[in-house]
């Protein structure tokens, strides 16, 4: 076969497949060759604008010429102020009120400026003391009495617990230790006295003595407190020491 021929053969069966080619490349463009859409290089090209940090100038600046509300106005417009606190005068305190027998005890006792439930306190913890001992021993009360006479205590007991006036008025009655005349009934007297009668001792007080005198100085009774003793109208004088106290029988 001559050469012509054989490059016209060698044409011949090229050209199918360059078409094929040719065709296939034009109809299905590859993804990867395909331009970029308008919308993507369009948010590609535009670039985010940064928020202002907060605390900056650009973040919460208050338009020009704006003033700041006074913090009086975070309550709204319709809050009113506080009214004004009213103060009252001091009022004079209440004058106590006492029952009679209470105001009894307390006349002529409370000085002035002293507070006179004080005053009546202390009567009533007197008559409390009292009344307390009595419940345990009677006796005892009644030798209190003779020993530690006092004004108060006896017009705490009228006044305020009448209950113990027995043992009051025969403390009267009796003498603690000391040198007495016999006559009349006056133990706490300036001049002190006793009548004459039966008298016995609180309790047995150890080194109690008793010593009665007649008028001429004899000693008509010498006695230690263990037994009643009988004081007779010809007695003068009678002596007493550590004996404490004597009750009238």
């Amino acid at each position: 076969m001559n050469t012509g021929l054989k490059r016209s053969a060698l044409g011949l069966l090229l050209l199918p497949l360059l078409g094929a080619a040719t065709g296939c490349s034009s109809s299905d463009p590859s993804p990867e060759a395909a331009p970029p859409s308008a919308s993507s290089s369009s948010s590609a090209s535009r670039t985010p604008t940064p928020s202002a940090a907060p605390g900056t100038a650009g973040a919460s600046a208050p338009a020009a010429g704006a003033t700041e509300s006074p913090a009086g106005d975070a309550a709204g417009e319709g809050a009113t102020a506080a009214p004004e606190s009213v103060v009252q005068s001091p009022q004079p305190a209440p004058e106590p009120t006492f029952e009679p027998t209470q105001e009894q005890y307390l006349q002529d006792k409370v000085p002035e400026g002293t507070d006179p439930n004080a005053v009546l306190q202390v009567g009533q913890e007197r008559c409390d003391q009292l009344l307390s001992a009595k419940a345990v021993d009677a006796e005892s009360v009644l030798s209190e009495l003779i020993m530690s006479p006092a004004q108060d205590t006896a017009d705490a007991i009228a006044a305020l617990c009448p209950e113990l006036l027995p043992e009051l008025e025969a403390a009267g009655r009796g003498f603690p230790d000391g040198i007495f005349s016999v006559g009349g009934a006056a133990p706490h007297a300036e001049e002190p006295s006793i009548e004459p009668g039966t008298y016995h001792a609180y309790g047995l007080p150890e080194g109690c003595s008793l010593l009665v005198y007649a008028g001429s100085g004899e000693l008509l009774g010498s006695h230690d407190g263990s037994a009643p003793v009988t004081i007779g109208a010809d007695a003068a004088r009678v002596e007493s020491e550590q004996c404490y106290s004597w009750f009238r029988s």
